[in-house]
């Protein structure tokens, strides 16, 4: 959900995935190397094939992974792949719930222009990577997709 990446962003590899507005295209999977002799980076792929790469500092490129790993898993489908070993974070599931309850407190924020009859910002909120949306928001995501065909 964008919203709520947004909101997480002060992880830089997360901040390096979010995009305003909204990419209209998945990302396929996203791999992260660091190598001795590089800077480390990540290596995102896209449904189209489109590949890109962000370059990172070494000293704490293992610990933002680490929790970029959780925060992705916990809200997108995108494919997660590790080149190097590194030190998960310290409580996966605490962070995992954190990132949903940010999720929810999204939603709730968004529902109010899907109410006010905002749905081309209440669609910007989310994304085409989002898993294990709540049926209610899957379902106004939808009605607004088709509100907003049905006036063009």
């Amino acid at each position: 959900m964008n919203l709520a990446l947004d909101h997480l962003a002060d992880n830089p590899i997360i901040d390096e995935l979010l995009c305003w507005a909204p990419r209209t295209r998945r990302i396929k999977s996203v791999r992260a190397c660091s190598t001795m002799f590089r800077k480390p980076f990540i290596e995102v792929e896209c449904e189209d094939g489109e590949v890109f790469h962000r370059h990172f500092a070494r000293d704490s490129f293992a610990g933002y992974w680490a929790e970029a790993w959780v925060i992705l898993d916990t809200l997108t489908t995108i494919e997660l792949i590790s080149d190097f070993d590194f030190k998960p974070v310290a409580e996966p599931e605490k962070l995992a719930q954190q990132v949903l309850q940010i999720r929810d407190e999204c939603i709730a924020e968004s529902d109010l222009m899907f109410e006010q009859g905002m749905y081309e910002q209440f669609l910007m909120q989310y994304g085409v990577d989002c898993k294990n949306l709540p049926e209610r928001t899957r379902l106004r995501l939808a009605e607004a997709r088709e509100r907003l065909e049905s006036a063009r």
